[in-house]
């Protein structure tokens, strides 16, 4: 991927050159590390407390958009950040947790699951969901470190995305209710 050819937000992050990708601002770690599969709780909390978007780091709008299965669809229940809607639909396309049917994170486990979510296996569907604003909620259960757990507003629109010939491939809207 090249730099030019993304959207202004995601073009300002820092790039992985081996990757050719954007790197997340919740993928960088405090000691200056980049992980892609684990996100800085740190960083998370940054995004609460100043209303940023977990992929570029800046402010979000008035509309926010939230991807995962249908499961945290249905329940409005993501342990994800919150995104701006071009930012969700680039993470889309980018990362190839989601781009890519057979990619695995790497380094995920049960035990590194956040309370709730240890269901390791890959979502299909994959929703991207649009809403104005979320609720955030700590959750600590016994044998887990404390995870925030993101609470959508009711959703405004939804777009319903499957796997195709091993790449995610958008099908179209997806049922609010």
């Amino acid at each position: 991927m090249n730099r030019h050819e993304l959207p202004p937000r995601l073009a300002a992050r820092p790039f992985d050159t081996r990757r050719g990708l954007p790197i997340p601002y919740v993928s960088e770690h405090n000691d200056g590390s980049i992980d892609f599969s684990l996100i800085n709780g740190t960083r998370v909390l940054d995004c609460v407390r100043r209303s940023l978007c977990s992929a570029c780091g800046q402010p979000h709008e008035p509309q926010i958009a939230f991807v995962g299965g249908p499961g945290g669809f249905r329940q409005r229940r993501y342990t994800d950040a919150l995104t701006h809607l071009e930012c969700a639909q680039w993470s889309l396309r980018l990362c190839p947790y989601l781009a890519l049917e057979r990619h695995q994170r790497r380094g995920h486990t049960e035990q590194t699951a956040a309370p709730g979510f240890t269901q390791m296996e890959k979502a299909d569907p994959v929703i991207l969901a649009v809403t104005t604003g979320c609720r955030v909620e700590l959750l600590h259960e016994p044998g887990y470190a404390p995870t925030v757990q993101f609470r959508p507003a009711p959703w405004i629109w939804a777009t319903r995305y499957e796997y195709s010939h091993g790449r995610l491939t958008e099908v179209g809207p997806q049922p609010l209710s």
